[in-house]
C-alpha cells in the first residue's frame, strides 16, 4: 500500500506541471537520441535534458501547442514536467539559458 501511494503522489506531482513549457518525451521504441530530438526540433521545441533510455527526452518551447506538435511528429508519449525540476525558462525555439 505504501508503494502504491507513493506511485500516486509522485504521478499527482509530475502531472501538476501544466503550462512549464516542457515535457518529458517518449519518442517511439528503439529511436536514437538523435531521432528523439529530430521529433523535438519538428515540434519547434528545443532539448532541455536527457532520460537514461535514448528514446526518452526532456524538451520545451514557448509554443502553446507544443504537446499536440509533438505528438504530430511522432512523439508516443508527452507529460508536463512541473517547473520545481528544471532550471531556466525556455528561450524562443526551445533552448535554455
Amino acid at each position: 500500500m505504501l508503494v502504491t501511494g507513493l506511485l500516486a503522489l509522485s504521478l499527482a506531482w509530475i502531472m501538476s506541471g501544466s503550462g512549464s513549457g516542457r515535457y518529458l518525451v517518449i519518442a517511439p521504441w528503439g529511436a536514437s537520441q538523435a531521432e528523439a530530438i529530430n521529433l523535438v526540433r519538428a515540434a519547434d521545441g528545443g532539448l532541455v535534458g536527457m532520460g537514461r533510455l535514448s528514446n526518452i527526452i526532456i524538451a520545451g518551447s514557448n509554443r502553446p501547442d507544443f504537446a499536440a506538435a509533438l505528438r504530430r511528429a511522432g512523439a508516443w508519449g508527452v507529460i508536463a514536467t512541473p517547473s520545481r525540476i528544471e532550471c531556466g525558462e525556455p528561450l524562443p525555439g526551445g533552448q535554455t539559458s
